[in-house]
């Protein structure tokens, strides 16, 4: 979402290219103020939050730690996600629509996070109830290129990747539902006819550690993504895009960190 510059303000103009790395990045105005959060509604957290642990605690005794575990490292990236207001269709909508890449640099900070994580991990090889960590790899084809562009499309219709359905659906907007049953509708049809696209021509996959190391690979990520925040910010300084909308917050930075956008 992107606020328009309010009526009889002049534009400003965009600094030079030579701004520091790390300045903020023009808009067209400044950020409006963010509203206050409104009060928490109770009864579903607390719903939500028996409902959590109850189904926790049933899979860790009746499955063991490995799964239980796992549970809690997706309750807790669904609430991280939630908390934030972290989506991934916006950002490049806002980069393409306006010019305002202030959300595709968030990404950009997020994966560069998840790849040194992931590179300690699998580097050294630390793993939990015995499991070792290996990279996976796919090959890159037809069948690839097809899928993205159906997923593009269907994002576009839909009004929200898988995340941001998932984030819209836990928040209880009842209207991302349909899309929500076109998700899955669709992996299950892609999982019953699997054999007929998984043999489309395409490259050997390439585990790029393999060639020159899991330092090298993490440059090599860490470069491409440090690409994508230069080339951001100069689309951003050409175009001095209006400012991002301010979601509602709370005022305090202590309350902020506890309660979320």
């Amino acid at each position: 979402m992107t606020t328009a510059p309010p009526a009889g303000s002049s534009p400003a103009a965009p600094p030079r290219a030579s701004a520091p790395l790390f300045a903020p990045s023009p808009t067209s105005s400044e950020r409006p103020e963010a509203p206050p959060l409104p009060p928490v509604r109770r009864t579903p957290l607390l719903v939500s939050g028996l409902l959590a642990a109850a189904l926790t605690a049933y899979v860790w005794s009746a499955h063991g730690a490995e799964p239980g575990v796992l549970l809690l490292l997706g309750l807790g990236l669904g609430v991280a996600l939630f908390h934030s207001r972290f989506g991934f269709t916006s950002a490049w909508r806002q980069l393409v629509a306006v010019g305002n890449g202030t959300g595709l640099r968030a990404h950009a900070l997020l994966l560069g996070t998840t790849a040194t994580l992931f590179a300690l991990v699998i580097g050294t090889e630390t793993g939990l109830f015995g499991a070792q960590p290996a990279p996976s790899a796919g090959p890159i084809g037809v069948g690839l290129f097809a899928g993205s562009a159906l997923f593009a499309v269907g994002m576009q219709l839909g009004g929200a990747c898988a995340s941001g359905t998932l984030f819209a659906v836990g928040s209880g907007q009842t209207s991302i539902v349909l899309t929500l049953g076109g998700f899955v509708a669709g992996a299950t049809l892609a999982a019953w006819q699997f054999d007929l696209w998984k043999d489309l021509p395409a490259w050997e996959p390439v585990v790029l550690s393999e060639h020159i190391g899991w330092f090298g690979s993490w440059g090599v990520t860490i470069a491409a993504l440090l690409l994508v925040v230069l080339v951001s910010r100069r689309i951003q300084a050409r175009r001095n895009p209006p400012p991002l909308g301010a979601v509602p917050s709370a005022r305090r930075a202590a309350v902020r960190a506890l309660r979320g956008s």
